[in-house]
């Protein structure tokens, strides 16, 4: 499978993650075709668990309780958790797909968000939502944003700029004024943004420079293909680790 990734995440040995193509998965182009299925992350199978996506700000907590079926029925944007062993989906055609990883207290999240959850700002309080449960601190937090429709491409109205202001985003910086009354707008730069706003280190922020619009022969883009309902598969998982215990119990046996 065709999977994008952070070239500083690569080696990880605590972390997998892929940021989907048109190509990354067969026949699997669609939400449904996902549905409670499985990675194949080294020698090992992940289930996938990912959210119902409404263009909202809930973030939800995975603590590994629940079945993984019920999340797909649940309502949500961001998903977070310190279950090992398990992938967190989102899908996207043209939103973008933001991965969040805490080295420290091993604990990783991901958002799906458009301009609506970036003006609800989804990712801080996704942010916020770490720090209560897992004890992150937004300056150990490292961020990767993935491909999506960019500022080249994105043309929105004044619906939406005045939803930016009223949540206090800074309009200018972000967009680019057109001829025609509306505007180019940078929703990675965003996000990026926010993330800078809320303590996150510069220097730990990864974009991925790809519009999901310019390139139709390697994204599904919503805006480029209406016809169509192929989405990006988007994913983190934390590997499974083999504890002291377990490795010392092996060492015996053999």
């Amino acid at each position: 499978m065709e999977f994008l990734q952070i070239e500083s995440w690569q080696k990880n040995d605590l972390l997998a993650h892929g940021f989907g193509t048109r190509n990354h998965s067969g026949e699997k182009i669609f939400r449904e075709d996902w549905r409670e299925q499985s990675l194949d992350i080294g020698k090992d199978r992940y289930p996938l668990v990912s959210l119902l996506q409404v263009h909202g700000d809930q973030v939800v907590v995975f603590d590994g309780n629940r079945q993984s079926g019920n999340l797909w029925r649940q309502a949500g944007d961001a998903l977070i958790t310190q279950v090992q062993g398990v992938a967190l989906g989102v899908f996207t055609a043209d939103c973008l797909p933001i991965l969040l990883f805490d080295p420290g207290q091993q604990a990783i999240g991901i958002i799906h968000t458009g301009w609506r959850g970036t003006a609800k700002r989804i990712i801080e309080k996704s942010l916020l939502k770490m720090q209560e449960v897992f004890h992150s601190r937004a300056q150990n937090i490292q961020a990767a944003l993935g491909p999506c429709i960019r500022a080249c491409c994105y043309e929105v109205d004044h619906p939406v700029r005045a939803t930016f202001a009223e949540n206090g985003l800074p309009w200018e910086s972000l967009a680019i004024p057109l001829p025609n009354g509306k505007w180019f707008l940078d929703l990675q730069r965003a996000n990026q943004q926010l993330l800078e706003r809320a303590g996150v280190n510069p220097e730990k922020i990864f974009p991925l420079p790809l519009c999901t619009l310019c390139h139709p022969e390697q994204f599904f883009s919503y805006r480029g293909e209406k016809e169509s309902k192929g989405r990006q598969m988007n994913f983190i998982a934390l590997k499974r680790q083999i504890s002291c215990f377990s490795k010392e119990a092996f060492s015996k046996k053999s």
